[in-house]
């Protein structure tokens, strides 16, 4: 009876982990590029009940039984979203898998799938977050009317001639496993060794996405999903909060017992 309360317990806690999880996804449906977070769930190991013959004490079955449940992983959906025309010149979603990289201010190198770019102080191509891309990519002070290729290829207008110059090309990176990324906020993750080797590649090569100038990737969070995965959990730490009333309902009868 007593671990009927302990089994409850490991079902209500990662049930609070579930809620959680779907209350961030929500509360990102808005954000650019933003993949949702998965949990898998797996069973604890399970105890063996030996039950032995009454006679002569020989074993004659052993019935095993789990002792509950926990999160094994999480895990990031990185499946498309839909994509959203903005019109702005420095917006520029990937139109498949693949990430931007760029370089952090502590020299680390992070990637991205947010291609919401702007242009620092000193004229480089940089994240919202104001992360220099690593093609290091710098538009001169009379450049204008700026065009991002599908694969990449970064062209402007220089001065009075109006001569379109090459200013740089955008790669992109992958992953063996994207699911194994660590996940720093800031719609940035960075390599691991459950993710593999990063692969470079140009857009539009080697399964790799294209770029799309004036559009952005909205979230892959669906609203409806969500909703409905939030009241799954709710129902089941309910019926697990449940089991821990019953089970205390039940010790307290046995503890009344008389002879």
């Amino acid at each position: 009876m007593i671990e009927s309360l302990y089994i409850a317990e490991t079902g209500m806690s990662s049930q609070q982990k579930l809620i959680e999880v779907i209350s961030n996804n929500i509360a990102n449906s808005s954000t650019t590029a933003y993949k949702k977070t998965q949990l898998n769930f797996v069973d604890l190991v399970y105890q063996q009940d030996v039950i032995a013959d009454s006679n002569d004490g020989t074993i004659n079955q052993a019935n095993s039984h789990g002792v509950g449940v926990k999160v094994s992983t999480d895990t990031k959906d990185f499946s498309v979203g839909e994509l959203k025309q903005t019109g702005n010149p420095f917006d520029v979603a990937i139109q498949g898998s693949g990430f931007i990289e760029v370089q952090m201010e502590n020299g680390d190198t992070a990637y991205t799938r947010a291609g919401r770019l702007r242009l620092n102080s000193d004229g480089y191509l940089v994240s919202s977050h104001g992360y220099v891309l690593s093609a290091s990519i710098q538009l001169p002070p009379d450049a204008s009317d700026m065009a991002i290729s599908n694969r990449g290829v970064v062209t402007a207008l220089i001065g009075s001639t109006g001569e379109r110059i090459e200013l740089g090309q955008i790669e992109l990176t992958n992953f063996t496993n994207p699911e194994g990324l660590k996940v720093l906020g800031s719609n940035l993750y960075s390599g691991s060794e459950k993710s593999g080797n990063v692969l470079y590649g140009l857009p539009g090569e080697m399964g790799l996405g294209e770029l799309l100038q004036g559009m952005t990737e909205v979230s892959n969070v669906s609203m409806t999903e969500e909703m409905v995965n939030l009241m799954l959990a709710q129902r089941g730490y309910q019926l697990n909060a449940r089991i821990i009333q019953v089970s205390d309902q039940l010790l307290d009868t046995i503890n009344n017992l008389r002879r």
